[in-house]
């Protein structure tokens, strides 16, 4: 899980068959794409639960654990990875830390510290990381400090050093807690808790399981300003089971988890409780509905060293499923703090203008971040920390297939 400042803390392919009669050729085209929402993942609550054979199972690190892979697997939600940054290289002596390709699967986040290689190479092949490393090395000799860094200083420019937070943070923080998790073989028998406390599950040997029940609330928080912005309330999952298990001969631990029919109730029960998530994001923030509105990413890194506002880099790339002629509107944004940037809560963030001052269509994409050319820019500076928001998805390719006349 990626650290950011504060905390320490997956496009969707629906067939649509066209057919048309006789020896000729139709398209199977697919729906529209939709972009994954990159999150910082908080921690799961929960009870410690007793096992009959006197075990007691640390239940919050077995849900926690199981959380974890089915935010990654899930369409809509991308743990990102830290973007290469000038503080990131001076913490690791002026050369970048890289996560090799084998070390964990591709939509894994890389442990903190690490940076994608790839997205370090889409960087330097638009020379957008020269102010990068020149902040790393002023930071390794001291003629630059963590501050000025961190939070900005600013410029006699027209562009501001903006805060690296504002780009640095996920779009939200999502956490949650297990309200009750239950197994049981009989009426009033079983294993785990509910608001109540927890069950009466005292047996000598084997037991035959009948169902299972999790209850899961979820919420996600903005980073910055700590406001709570969608809440999954009580999603409750149950399920028929049936299996047995000798808790006397048996090897019972966290097994009992992750090698039952258990492992599907809890897995199944997060993944409503994440789809609940996804509804009330597009309830409350699109019009339309629609997942798309609701994304948004950041300008990252300087546009002053990006060929004159020609070309920006974007936080989002193929792991959030961002693709080459992609395209998106930008809107700078005023942000307003309580006290310090970024040491202090957010109060509110609000775009400059109107309507977005400039589109970009996507050339290059990292695991993390993204170039796009600028195809559209009134007369105003593009700002590191602005908004970036879906104006059009590149559509998939259509699937050619030939259908013989019955």
């Amino acid at each position: 899980m990626k650290k950011t400042l504060g905390f320490k803390l997956v496009v969707p392919l629906f067939a649509i068959a066209g057919l048309s009669m006789g020896n000729q050729s139709c398209e199977q085209t697919d729906s529209s794409r939709v972009l994954k929402m990159d999150i910082e993942l908080g921690t799961l609550k929960g009870r410690v639960v007793k096992l009959p054979n006197g075990t007691s199972i640390d239940f919050p690190y077995v849900a926690n654990s199981l959380f974890y892979r089915q935010v990654i697997i899930h369409d809509h939600f991308v743990i990102g990875n830290p973007v290469p940054t000038s503080l990131t290289l001076a913490n690791s002596s002026g050369i970048f830390k890289t996560q090799k390709a084998n070390e964990a699967a591709a939509q894994d986040a890389a442990p903190s510290g690490l940076v994608s290689q790839k997205d370090i190479s889409v960087l330097e092949s638009y020379s957008m990381l020269k102010r990068t490393r020149a902040e790393g090395a002023a930071l390794l000799n001291g003629s630059k400090s963590i501050q000025e860094v961190v939070v900005g200083k600013a410029t006699n420019t027209a562009i501001s050093a903006l805060p690296a937070c504002l780009y640095e943070m996920p779009q939200a923080k999502l956490g949650g807690e297990v309200i009750s998790f239950e197994a049981t073989w009989g009426v009033g028998l079983g294993i785990g808790y509910n608001p109540g406390g927890e069950l009466a599950g005292n047996v000598g040997g084997s037991v035959n399981f009948k169902s299972s029940k999790l209850e899961l609330g979820l919420r996600t928080d903005d980073p910055l300003t700590g406001q709570v912005i969608a809440i999954g309330d009580g999603v409750s999952r149950q399920s028929n089971v049936n299996f047995a298990i000798d808790f006397l001969t048996s090897l019972i631990g966290v097994d009992f988890f992750y090698n039952t029919p258990i492992t599907d109730v809890i897995r199944n029960g997060m993944t409503d409780a994440l789809d609940q998530i996804v509804e009330k994001y597009k309830s409350m923030l699109s019009l339309n509905k629609n997942w798309n509105e609701v994304w948004e990413a950041r300008v990252i890194y300087d546009p002053q060293i990006v060929n004159g506002d020609t070309h920006v880099a974007l936080n989002a790339g193929y792991r959030a499923g961002v693709q080459v002629g992609d395209t998106f509107s930008i809107s700078n944004l005023h942000y307003a703090w309580e006290g310090a940037a970024c040491y202090t809560r957010l109060k509110y963030k609000i775009p400059q203008t109107t309507t977005p001052i400039a589109t970009a269509e996507v050339v290059s994409v990292g695991d993390n971040v993204a170039v796009a050319k600028i195809t559209y820019l009134i007369e105003q500076k593009i700002q590191p920390g602005a908004q970036v928001k879906v104006l059009k998805l590149k559509e998939p390719v259509a699937k050619a297939k030939t259908v013989s006349k019955l």
